[in-house]
């Protein structure tokens, strides 16, 4: 069967018979608050926040699912799915995530992890997120060692209090205040793709968001808004 055309969205002026990339998250505010700071040119981008309380992998999932199966997705579109490993790596939530990634596998969703949480990524768009940086936060002597024990105990609060730091102020429900150049996010692509591993969630701290930014490049959609 043809595909049907999409109707102009008119928040945009983009033609929605351009292709999509529909982006589902755990949180509210700051995935989509950072996402909106990107001009949408060849390709227009979607994000489904929380906004029930249902914020588990899982839930995110369904979300994103539910959405390929009621919306005209076309083989030019891509689905992703945005969320924090934060405590879901950890007893039995492990078992819950693992299989959460296998069914995104399984549909062909692009996965945008980031361990622990979504603020190492922001963080990485003003500084390394390195053995010394994490050697601060945890008020050790920087030119020391990290242990594996050390990284795996490192929480979202220390990344948020850094990022503030870095920043000049950081709000998770007001990222769009964050002030940020494509040079920037350029830079925090290389930072992410340089810390990655091979493992089903990168390492702590690390994140795979810039996956997501590749996607956008590639299909000519980095320029932030800056009006």
């Amino acid at each position: 069967m043809p595909r049907k055309r999409r109707s102009l969205d008119r928040t945009s002026g983009a033609l929605r018979d351009t292709s999509i990339v529909v982006i589902a998250c755990e949180d509210t505010h700051a995935v989509k608050q950072y996402f909106s700071k990107f001009r949408a040119r060849r390709v227009q981008y979607r994000v489904l926040p929380t906004e029930d309380g249902h914020s588990s992998p899982a839930s995110v999932f369904e979300r994103l699912n539910k959405y390929s199966q009621e919306e005209q997705v076309g083989d030019e579109d891509e689905l992703w799915l945005c969320i924090d490993a934060d405590h879901w790596i950890r007893g039995e939530n492990q078992r819950a995530l693992s299989q959460v990634l296998q069914q995104c596998r399984s549909k062909g969703f692009g996965i945008a992890i980031s361990n622990p949480c979504f603020e190492v990524w922001l963080l990485m768009h003003f500084s390394d997120v390195d053995d010394r940086l994490l050697l601060e936060l945890l008020g050790e002597d920087p030119s020391g060692v990290v242990s594996e024990e050390q990284r795996s105990s490192l929480r979202c609060g220390s990344f948020e209090a850094r990022l503030r730091q870095a920043a000049g102020g950081y709000n998770k429900s007001n990222v769009a205040r964050l002030q940020l150049t494509a040079d920037q996010v350029i830079q925090a692509t290389e930072r992410a793709r340089n810390a990655d591993g091979t493992s089903d969630v990168p390492n702590c701290p690390g994140t795979r968001v810039y996956k997501l930014i590749d996607t956008l490049k590639r299909r000519d959609s980095i320029d932030l808004d800056q009006q």
